[in-house]
């Protein structure tokens, strides 16, 4: 066992420290709107098993579900004593840039027959999936609308067509991926210019009470805050900040192709002295900001719904505590 030295000892607790606190300050993002809609992975257990039906009509069930799901058949490989892996791409509009090609793996257990016994169906990869991963994410979020739900449909089809076949020892085990679109930073638009962007949301929020705090942002940038200051006592200066995020790419013309809007807003964090006549205002501060918040965000709704990105919907992400509530506690760092 390493005897680490007091002095030593009080230098790594603080690095683990600071390392706790800066993975609680940093929640972690999806790396890319596939992980948002494909989460399965590669399963150790299989979808199903089927006994009692030839290779060739099982290679055929696989095939076929594909096929009718949107995906043309590349290939079928299959070597001695190694899985039996289907390779298909998904027919889609060259526009898009990429072709998503899936890999469909089996282990076939065969009898004297020729017959399954059993053959095991197992989830599909995305083979050009770091390819898909790294395009813009307006280009992700179309592929992804078409790949997901053809990749549920063709298991779906081959559980209604093979059920006969069915191993009874086992279910079939397939969750469906697509659950609709879902956007990868916050509310996701399309087709407006960042310049009328940025002045529906300042005037938003200075509607509802909001005051803007002087912030520049380069033409084009692909990231920049806006912060405000809510009063917490109107008849005095001092408040909280509040800040939005705004992650942007942009097509041809300029506009946004998508811009997301996040909610970039500490509730913990220190409020400014009250005073004696600031008492009833601080009392009043949470039911205040929190009605101006909402008015700030149906006045965004009703500004710029019509440029969401086609697909995804408005919402208003839950508040996370009171203003002026104690910050929690880091994460345990898990010893192992």
């Amino acid at each position: 066992m390493m005897i680490i030295p007091d002095g030593r000892k009080v230098l790594v607790g603080g690095c683990l420290l600071l390392v706790g606190l800066a993975a609680f300050a940093q929640p972690q993002l999806p790396r890319s709107v596939l992980d948002l809609s494909y989460k399965v992975g590669k399963p150790a257990f299989p979808i199903a098993a089927y006994r009692n039906i030839g290779v060739a009509e099982f290679r055929s069930m696989v095939s076929k579900a594909f096929q009718k799901s949107g995906f043309s058949f590349i290939a079928v490989d299959a070597q001695k004593s190694k899985s039996t892996v289907f390779e298909f791409k998904l027919d889609v509009d060259p526009k898009l840039r990429l072709v998503p090609t899936v890999l469909v793996s089996a282990d076939e257990l065969l009898d004297g027959r020729g017959k399954c016994n059993p053959c095991f169906l197992r989830f599909a990869d995305i083979k050009n999936a770091q390819d898909f991963k790294a395009l813009p994410w307006m280009a992700q979020y179309e592929l992804s609308a078409l790949l997901v739900p053809a990749i549920d449909n063709a298991y779906s089809t081959i559980e209604s067509v093979g059920r006969e076949h069915l191993d009874p020892s086992f279910r079939f085990n397939y969750k469906r991926q697509w659950e609709g679109e879902q956007n990868l930073f916050g509310n996701s638009f399309a087709g407006i210019s960042l310049s009328s962007f940025k002045e529906s949301i300042v005037r938003a929020y200075r509607s509802a009470g909001f005051i803007p705090i002087e912030s520049e942002a380069a033409d084009k940038a692909s990231e920049f805050a806006l912060a405000f200051s809510f009063p917490v006592d109107p008849a005095k200066d001092g408040g909280v900040v509040y800040k939005v995020r705004i992650r942007s790419q942009y097509d041809a013309e300029g506009h946004c192709y998508p811009c997301e809007l996040t909610e970039y807003h500490d509730p913990y964090q220190q409020l400014p002295p009250a005073g004696f006549s600031g008492v009833l205002s601080r009392a009043t501060l949470e039911s205040r900001f929190t009605a101006a918040r909402d008015a700030a965000y149906q006045s965004l709704r009703t500004d710029l719904e019509r440029y969401l990105r086609p697909g995804s919907v408005f919402s208003v992400p839950p508040k996370q505590a009171p203003l002026g509530s104690p910050r929690p506690p880091p994460a345990p760092i898990a010893v192992t």
